[in-house]
């Protein structure tokens, strides 16, 4: 059975303390409520794990701090997403304002989604299994997420076995 905690000797305290509560709160909550609670740390409005199929990519985790009782996210085209910047890197991928990152210029989520920090969910074997990402339709401090924290919450995702599959239509 493989060991479903990430290494902790490289992270901060800062970054231990937040996937110790993490992992109590998926155990009292499930994943969903331990997400929503990983958001109340910033003043990001979305947070959720996306799947790629198909050429296709959805949530199969989505919480929106506005509208909490909606459980889906739209389906998008993979590459409409900047979760195809992880995926094809496998390494976090942020953006405080996408209207003024160079990067993506030609996006087609630009106008749509302004902010996002996101980090590669990968299995035991290294295979991207999703992302989990904090994102909004309105610019925000991409440096109010703690990146190591949010890679060794997706550790411990993927390693345990927690990614829901692809949501059905």
């Amino acid at each position: 059975m493989p060991n479903t905690t990430p290494p902790t000797a490289e992270m901060s305290p800062a970054a231990k303390r937040s996937l110790a509560d993490f992992a109590v709160q998926l155990r009292s909550d499930g994943l969903r409520g331990a997400l929503a609670t990983l958001l109340r740390k910033t003043d990001y409005r979305f947070i959720g794990i996306w799947r790629f199929q198909d050429g296709k990519a959805s949530a199969a985790v989505h919480y929106d701090r506005e509208n909490p009782d909606d459980l889906t996210a739209t389906e998008v085209p993979d590459n409409a997403t900047y979760c195809c910047f992880v995926r094809e890197t496998g390494a976090p991928f942020k953006t405080p304002n996408a209207m003024v990152d160079e990067r993506l210029a030609a996006h087609p989520a630009r106008a749509a989604v302004l902010a996002y920090c996101g980090v590669p969910v990968m299995d035991a074997s290294g295979v991207l299994l999703g992302t989990l990402c904090h994102y909004d339709v309105v610019p925000r401090d991409a440096e109010q997420i703690d990146v190591p924290a949010m890679l060794s919450i997706a550790s411990y995702i993927g390693l345990g076995g927690h990614v829901p599959p692809y949501p059905k239509a």
